[in-house]
């Protein structure tokens, strides 16, 4: 298979470029599994050299419907099948219910995702944030079984997610054989992820509130990119001291996120450009839709893969932590 992904199952709004199977309703767990295409087990197996020689202490996690080798674990790792982490998610928020709107998988199978939205949202009725509890599951031994909250603002599809003043944005679970005993203490997670939400409203409410100058919209923009070298010229909002240039590519995604700040998604709605919200949006706006994965084409034609390297990144890899670095930053204005 040429791409990373095999199936995708989503309902409502077009995602991904309308990549996937459609649904018209909310889905159960058990509908979910079905309409992504998870219905499929793994497991663990010994691993032998070519000579017939068996590797000690390292399995390898095959799917069974094909024989896909997924990863290499060592000993203690126990699979968890997609159905068990979804009959999990059912367990940890209280019911059976259809509310699930999105379910798929990444790299081919090695990252498994079902996605629940909360009730109500945060922000404004002008800018509504929606609220996201995300549970997703590595079969490659790559990381734990991982529980998030997603904050998405609506009006662009920019994920929010980034931890505020202490408040963890995820709860991570070890494949280990008591993994399935402690929904109990994930649904604590679940009781977290709520008071993430309103503590980041708030921050948010705060963020809009802090006007900007064109010189600190500047400097904030440039503090979210790495330096080239050190130049005679000193660069606002970053001391008496420190002199600064960079190269050529990052000077372009400089001006990408300057422009987004201007004329980006939502930049138009009353009291959000010029602000320390809407120069936040703008980047996470850029890292979202905007910031290269490796692979991608010349021009805006994306292929199955690289949109989905492209999730991985927003939601585990360098396009998390760019926002995240973002955020840090625009607190830091305010606070």
């Amino acid at each position: 298979m040429a791409h990373e992904i095999e199936s995708i199952a989503w309902y409502g709004d077009r995602p991904w470029h309308g990549l996937g199977k459609e649904v018209l309703y909310c889905m159960t767990s058990e509908e979910a599994i079905t309409a992504a295409g998870l219905d499929w087990e793994i497991e663990k197996r010994e691993i032998f050299l070519a000579d017939g020689t068996k590797v000690p202490g390292h399995f390898a996690v095959v799917r069974t419907t094909d024989n896909k080798p997924l990863g290499v674990v060592g000993g203690r790792y126990v699979p968890l099948q997609n159905k068990s982490a979804f009959t999990f998610f059912d367990g940890l928020i209280g019911s059976k219910e259809a509310i699930y709107e999105t379910a798929g998988s990444l790299r081919g199978g090695k990252i498994i995702w079902i996605m629940s939205r909360l009730p109500g949202h945060i922000g404004w009725a002008d800018d509504p944030i929606e609220q996201w509890f995300v549970l997703s599951n590595a079969h490659d031994g790559s990381r734990q079984v991982s529980l998030m909250a997603t904050p998405v603002r609506v009006v662009c599809l920019n994920t929010l997610n980034a931890a505020v003043r202490g408040v963890k944005v995820k709860f991570e679970m070890r494949h280990t054989s008591g993994i399935m005993d402690r929904v109990i203490d994930a649904r604590e997670a679940l009781g977290v992820v709520t008071d993430y939400f309103r503590e980041m409203d708030g921050v948010l409410k705060l963020l809009r509130s802090y006007s900007m100058s064109d010189q600190e919209i500047k400097s904030y923009i440039h503090s979210l990119f790495p330096l080239k070298v050190e130049t005679n010229e000193t660069l606002p909002g970053f001391g008496d001291t420190l002199n600064v240039e960079f190269g050529p590519r990052i000077e372009k995604y400089i001006e990408k996120v300057m422009e987004l700040h201007e004329c980006g998604k939502g930049s138009d709605i009353p009291g959000v450009k010029g602000t320390a919200y809407g120069t936040f949006n703008a980047a996470c706006e850029f890292a979202d839709h905007w910031q290269p994965v490796r692979g991608k084409p010349k021009g805006e034609v994306w292929s199955t893969g690289q949109l989905f390297k492209k999730l991985d990144s927003i939601w585990f890899g360098s396009a998390q932590r760019f926002k995240q670095r973002a955020f840090d930053q625009a607190v830091g204005l305010v606070c």
